[in-house]
């Protein structure tokens, strides 16, 4: 993974770059420094790990850039996009339904595409889509004029042609591979629900699959989990 992918993952996996160092302190560093602010110290000056250590001027000037583009949408939130659809995609007609109430947490929706990408390369991901309506202009996707791109940053991103696979946690979903049976959930940050993709298993009140034809993708799923407590 590229250092702007890297930088990417980490600021929307942690809310701070002390919580990003933490990530990487194990129990034998704890154990021998005895000191956690050390710890955190050696890993920002590049010593005591062989991992490439993103910058805090860079972690902190990403996530600034994000919370300006966060709020600068919710400023946008009382004019919602769905509202100008003119696609006939049933994915972007069932996703524009559930726009305001992802907005005012009401909702948590993941997106599961898979499609190929301008490269020719069969991509798929799990898409957190709260974190894209806060962080793109969707007209452009409620009008036709865009398609939804599977991203390495998203919760889960496979490349089907290469084999590679990227696991992202977001600011909604906490990403947790099942060691057990190889599986990944997405745990809702929010009430802890844990969201299992397999459709095999039986869903609940607070979750429901929808799987959609006629789209412009090859597949599309939406799983949508009904909130306990809004999203602040």
């Amino acid at each position: 993974m590229d250092l702007n992918a890297e930088l990417e993952k980490a600021v929307n996996a942690f809310m701070t770059y002390e919580d990003y160092l933490d990530s990487m302190i194990t129990k034998d560093d704890l154990l021998f420094l005895e000191d956690k602010d050390m710890c955190r110290d050696l890993l920002s000056m590049e010593y005591h790990s062989n991992k490439r250590i993103i910058r805090r001027e860079a972690f902190e000037e990403t996530k600034a850039q994000k919370a300006a583009k966060i709020k600068e949408y919710k400023i946008r939130e009382q004019r919602i996009c769905g509202d100008e659809i003119t696609t006939s995609c049933k994915l972007m007609q069932e996703l524009a339904k559930r726009e305001k109430d992802n907005l005012n947490g009401c909702l948590a929706t993941i997106i599961f595409i898979r499609d190929v990408n301008e490269k020719g390369e069969e991509v798929s991901a799990y898409i957190d889509f709260t974190h894209r309506l806060r962080t793109e202009d969707w007209i452009l996707y409620f009008t036709g004029e865009k398609k939804i791109v599977p991203l390495e940053t998203d919760l889960s991103f496979y490349n089907w042609t290469k084999g590679n696979s990227h696991h992202t946690s977001s600011t909604n979903f906490e990403v947790t591979p099942d060691t057990d049976t190889l599986k990944l959930f997405f745990v809702c940050k929010n009430d802890g629900y844990a969201i299992d993709v397999n459709p095999k298993i039986p869903i609940d009140e607070l979750l429901f699959r929808l799987d959609l034809t006629d789209t412009n993708y090859e597949q599309a799923v939406i799983f949508d989990h009904v909130m306990d407590r809004p999203i602040p």
